[in-house]
């Protein structure tokens, strides 16, 4: 079965809205059916000059677009001789079988948002967690110069990732950043080795990698307990009473979310141990 879009319209009862509602949300709906399946290919343009140049127009390409995703790599090129998609499967198929494609490194929030669908045991799947300096710091001109140079957000969305990753290197030196004084900070901002700081297993100082870890872990047991429900709870609701195509999907949703959070805290108390 083709994986459809999220249909909001489903997730209100027909008596509850007027037909105009309905009529929005059917456009909505058409309008993300075109939109998710359009794909970037090159194209001749002939400017009013005459002048001729290759742009990347939108295009929406039969059958190959109806195709669902798989965890693989990108096996799709544009053949410029034939001017044509080409695309080979990512395994042997046998006459009859579905065939997949790989849409790409993107997060089921992306997948959710975008295809209204979420892709177990996603391997890119993340959850971001928003952090920043605060313009009250006395030391955030110079915690600022240091994210600067590890190109590093200093106010924005960093990355949880799927095991065994765990932590992305930009949340981490972010953490490591925030918890320095004005010495440590001194040392790295004048060390042509900052983006080690980046790293794991980065030579750091001992109390700065203590408060790293302490604060992570602070952080995620703060996310996890926000939740109304645990992840046993959501894993029960699973295997429960059927919910329905969009319960089901936003229930899977939550629990690869959780499921990084709570494996993301594991490894982090492991690192506290150490």
């Amino acid at each position: 079965m083709i994986q459809q879009n999220v249909q909001l319209q489903h997730v209100l009862s027909r008596e509850c809205v007027s037909k105009k509602a309905y009529s929005a949300f059917n456009l909505f709906w058409a309008v993300s059916t075109v939109m998710t399946r359009q794909n970037l290919v090159p194209m001749l343009v002939t400017e009013k000059g005459g002048e001729t140049e290759t742009r990347m127009s939108p295009a929406l390409i039969p059958l190959w677009d109806m195709a669902n995703h798989a965890e693989g790599k990108i096996t799709t090129i544009f053949n410029g001789e034939t001017n044509c998609i080409e695309s080979t499967t990512l395994r042997k198929c046998q006459r009859g079988e579905q065939i997949f494609i790989f849409y790409g490194p993107r997060s089921n929030a992306d997948f959710l948002i975008h295809n209204g669908f979420v892709y177990a045991k996603n391997v890119h799947d993340c959850v971001p967690i928003r952090l920043g300096l605060s313009s009250m710091d006395q030391l955030v001109t110079e915690r600022s110069d240091l994210l600067k140079e590890l190109n590093i957000v200093v106010s924005g969305e960093l990355n949880l990732l799927s095991a065994p990753q765990f932590i992305s290197p930009e949340l981490l030196a972010f953490v490591r950043v925030f918890n320095m004084n004005r010495e440590q900070l001194d040392h790295w901002l004048s060390n042509d080795r900052a983006m080690d700081l980046l790293h794991t297993d980065c030579a750091l100082d001992t109390q700065v990698e203590l408060k790293t870890w302490k604060f992570l872990e602070t952080r995620l047991m703060l996310l996890l307990k926000a939740f109304p429900t645990t992840l046993e709870e959501d894993q029960a609701l699973q295997s429960g009473p059927k919910l329905g195509h969009i319960r089901n999907i936003l229930l899977q949703f939550r629990i690869g979310e959780k499921q990084i959070l709570h494996d993301a805290l594991e490894y982090v108390k492991q690192r506290v141990k150490t």
